[in-house]
């Protein structure tokens, strides 16, 4: 497809909630996704995209800002003080002022979370429709389908499935309708990492037993855990005809120039590891999808890790035409750097991931993890074998912690340091005193990090 020279793009951002890229991975089974296949392979397909933090508020805010969640005072679904009241997405150079600058119609629909449920007013956003899927889909699908053609637009649909798996897990009543049952014959089978791995964080096996009413999967059987996996896969079906909805309102003439993007706020666990839902660091957890397709998107597949919450916003920047911000930041096409695309030769850097658990009470559970190359490092603040490493590419399920092998030493005191960097240069306080510091730092670190001890 090719959009007519110096014409904006309209651009369509599609967004999922609690969508792990697992389930779409050109390997995955059971899933009954056409509509979202058939984008993959027409566009860019990013395989390792991560979130800055594996929960709805954080992430979200992130993706409208550019900017990590402790950047903007928020380490959870509730606002701290400093956020208290505010939306802290809506300064000068967040999503919707920055695209309106850039001459386009700007409309939000379904859930914001980032912190309201709703979009409130002072986004740059015209709200087209409130939290919820019901009847969103064609909402989009008639606003999109009335536009005349002469101004570009930024329609970003956001739809609550497959979070509802939540309350599946809880036995609670589903919002937009309960899922079916099948034959425990006809359910996915039990992920190759069900089990949790040997030398597993401490701390994440004990949020889950301390937040049984959230997480409610303590004492699955195997046969509910593979229920829960049909249940998860009925409600991204039904995610994917959302999606599908939306491409039949673009039409042909709409699709050719109209930039289609699809992604989510975080993964679940899917029953990896015995974990659903969020929050943990782990793979199916952090990794979600990321879509894109329309003119100009060259067809690829790419490996390198980019950061969703970080890059969208400067990479959408570029789509718009947009000039540089107010707060520096540089707009960037897919396929020229990074943010979103590659050089010919790629830029490798360096993607964290935050997390704390929001339960009340000690101990706080708080985790980074770094990828770096084909290594993932991870650290929570507390509890036995808190600290992991696995290369990502030969083991993908987390199944051995390379960070209790010697041989490994040197690949797990470079990584501390680089994570001690990143979080000393990005000013990431909540974490410099859990972290692991490298026998080669210099004292004067660790002096500078504990000057007030506690």
């Amino acid at each position: 497809m090719t959009s007519e020279p110096g014409r904006q793009p309209n651009i369509l951002l599609i967004m999922a909630d609690q969508l792990g890229a697992h389930v779409l991975d050109r390997d995955a089974e059971f899933s009954d996704t056409p509509h979202l296949n058939r984008l993959a392979q027409s566009g860019a397909d990013f395989e390792r995209a991560y979130v800055s933090f594996p929960l709805c508020v954080p992430s979200r805010a992130s993706m409208l800002t550019g900017r990590m969640p402790h950047e903007l005072g928020i380490a959870g679904n509730a606002p701290d003080s400093r956020t208290a009241g505010s939306e802290p997405a809506l300064d000068e150079n967040s999503l919707g002022h920055v695209l309106r600058r850039a001459g386009y119609d700007c409309a939000y629909a379904g859930k914001w979370h980032a912190t309201s449920p709703s979009a409130p007013d002072g986004t740059g956003f015209a709200v087209l429709s409130p939290f919820g899927d019901s009847g969103l889909a064609d909402a989009c699908a008639e606003w999109i389908r009335a536009r005349n053609g002469e101004t570009p637009y930024f329609l970003c649909a956001s739809f609550d499935d497959p979070h509802t798996i939540c309350e599946y897990a809880r036995r609670q009543p589903m919002p937009y309708g309960d899922t079916r049952r099948a034959p425990i014959a006809d359910a996915p089978p039990l992920p190759a990492n069900f089990e949790p791995a040997p030398f597993e964080p401490e701390a994440v096996r004990f949020e889950k037993h301390a937040a049984q009413n959230i997480y409610a999967t303590e004492r699955y059987t195997p046969e509910e855990w593979r229920e829960y996996r049909y249940a998860y896969r009925q409600l991204i079906s039904r995610f994917d005809g959302y999606v599908g909805t939306l491409l039949r309102a673009l039409g042909d003439d709409g699709a050719e120039n109209t930039i289609v993007i699809v992604t989510s706020d975080h993964g679940d666990g899917d029953a990896s590891h015995r974990w659903n839902q969020k929050t943990a660091l782990f793979e199916e957890c952090v990794r979600v999808p990321l879509i894109v397709a329309g003119p100009g998107i060259p067809r690829r597949r790419q490996s390198d890790p980019v950061s969703v919450s970080l890059d969208l916003l400067p990479t959408l920047y570029g789509l718009a035409g947009a000039s540089e911000t107010s707060d520096g930041t540089q707009p960037s096409r897919l396929g020229v750097p990074l943010p979103l695309g590659a050089r010919t030769h790629p830029v490798q850097r360096d993607i964290v991931v935050q997390t704390r658990f929001e339960r009340p009470g000690p101990p706080l559970t708080r985790g980074r993890a770094l990828y770096a190359g084909t290594y993932k490092y991870t650290v929570y603040s507390w509890g036995r074998y808190r600290e992991q490493l696995h290369d990502i590419e030969r083991d993908p399920g987390e199944q051995r912690n390379l960070a209790v092998e010697s041989r490994y030493d040197d690949v797990l005191n470079d990584l501390r340091m680089r994570l001690l960097t990143w979080c000393r240069d990005t000013d990431d306080t909540d974490a410099l005193k859990f972290l692991v510091v490298p026998a080669s730092a210099d004292d004067s670190i660790r002096s500078e990090i504990f000057a007030i001890p506690y």
